[in-house]
């Protein structure tokens, strides 16, 4: 009888220490793990930034010719569209004509560099040679709708994508499976809005 009795306050004390440190230890590892990707994330910015710092310099654009945003996405004023127009609000559709390409520097890299186009609107074969999308209803990168929220009809820009605001850690595969955008890279999209609606 003692033996029992043993082994049920035995049992009792290890169930009880397991519903006490079970939630203690597995914090621990996601505390290491969300510290991780957080290291990961900072470290993948500053590169991001030091390569879109390094296209402007390379494109001779100059501080008065572009807008960093708070998120980190720069946006190159190319043309404005007529100043009685207004910002593009959410829910609404735009038709986009757009130019997607790398923006690493030619010399240090080598197939996704900044002359190579990875998308292109006209090969949409559409006849506006366009994207037709709703306004913050997903569907593109997060970098396309928070610079359509900031621009309007007839406005042309260039956006500098970091990473982050793009693919990502994901990266984008085509249909073969192989990268079509590769993990962690910054993107440059000249992009055109040609109607709102």
């Amino acid at each position: 009888m003692k033996t029992g009795f043993k082994r049920s306050v035995l049992l009792r004390a290890v169930v009880a220490l397991l519903a006490v440190g079970a939630p203690a230890l597995s914090g621990c590892g996601k505390t290491d793990f969300a510290k991780q990707q957080e290291d990961r994330q900072n470290q993948y910015r500053a590169i991001d930034d030091a390569l879109i710092q390094a296209y402007l310099t390379r494109n001779n654009i100059t501080s008065s010719d572009y807008t960093r945003t708070p998120s980190g996405l720069y946006l190159v004023k190319v043309s404005d569209g007529p100043a009685t127009t207004e910002t593009i609000k959410s829910g609404q559709q735009a038709d986009v004509k757009y130019i997607g390409r790398f923006l690493r520097d030619p010399a240090t890299s080598n197939n996704f560099n900044q002359n190579v186009i990875f998308d292109n609107s006209t090969d949409r074969r559409v006849p506006c040679g366009c994207l037709s999308l709703t306004v913050g209803a997903g569907g593109v990168i997060s970098a396309w709708t928070e610079a359509l929220l900031l621009m309007k009809k007839g406005d042309r820009k260039i956006l500098l994508v970091p990473s982050y605001l793009a693919y990502g850690q994901a990266g984008s595969q085509n249909s073969a499976g192989s990268f079509s955008i590769p993990p962690d890279e910054p993107l440059a999209f000249d992009m055109e809005v040609l109607d709102v609606r």
